[in-house]
């Protein structure tokens, strides 16, 4: 299990493009992955949509992103990416 604290940099925020793109990269890495916002208030699975756009995720918010399974090393820096760069998004 490996966790980091992310922070949305796009100006748009974590939008469902970009979410959508978080679920990809679960599913296709077969790991499991849960948002939780920095004042524990709100866990999202990334294998729900509507967990993690009750997020509200807009520029600015940190998450603590946790990542448990085979690949979980890579897994995080593809969800990485998408916090950073939105992942071609």
């Amino acid at each position: 299990m490996v966790d980091r604290h992310l922070t949305v940099k796009r100006p748009e925020g974590l939008h469902f493009r970009a979410l959508a793109t978080i679920f990809r990269i679960a599913r296709q890495q077969q790991c499991s992955v849960v948002f939780q916002k920095i004042n524990g208030e709100i866990i999202a699975n990334a294998n729900s949509f509507l967990e993690m756009l009750a997020l509200c995720s807009i520029a600015g918010t940190t998450l603590q992103v946790t990542v448990d399974g085979q690949n979980e090393n890579k897994t995080l820096m593809m969800i990485e990416d998408v916090f950073e760069n939105g992942a071609g998004i």
